[in-house]
């Protein structure tokens, strides 16, 4: 099962830089937060590009800093809205929002735990 936030992941791909990944963690959480509502607007008005384009972003930012499930679940989100397969993206859009949110809590508690 991929893990909520994979920091030994994370830390790897940085060079083991803790205080760059906790930077970038911070950043994630904080400077563009997900909102499911812009999916769900996108695919009603039949804008399914800008709805993936939209979700690539967070789910390529997950990927890097270790946050696979939410990567995987941005993944098929996208597939579908890209039409690569078919999917209910009002649910999609959900799932990913909970794992969003199930991320941006562990992010949190990694962040605050690592305070020098």
């Amino acid at each position: 099962m991929k893990a909520v936030l994979n920091t030994d992941f994370a830390l790897e791909m940085l060079g083991g830089e803790k205080t760059l990944l906790k930077e970038l963690l911070v950043s994630y959480m904080n400077d563009t937060p997900f909102d499911a509502e812009k999916v769900r607007k996108f695919a009603a008005e039949g804008k399914n590009t800008e709805g993936a384009g939209y979700v690539h972003y967070y789910k390529g930012s997950a990927r890097q800093i270790g946050a696979e499930q939410l990567a995987e679940a941005g993944q098929n989100l996208e597939d579908v809205l890209r039409g690569k397969k078919s999917g209910d993206i009002p649910s999609l859009a959900a799932a990913f929002e909970d794992c969003y949110k199930t991320a941006v809590s562990a992010m949190k508690s990694w962040v605050s735990s690592s305070e020098d």
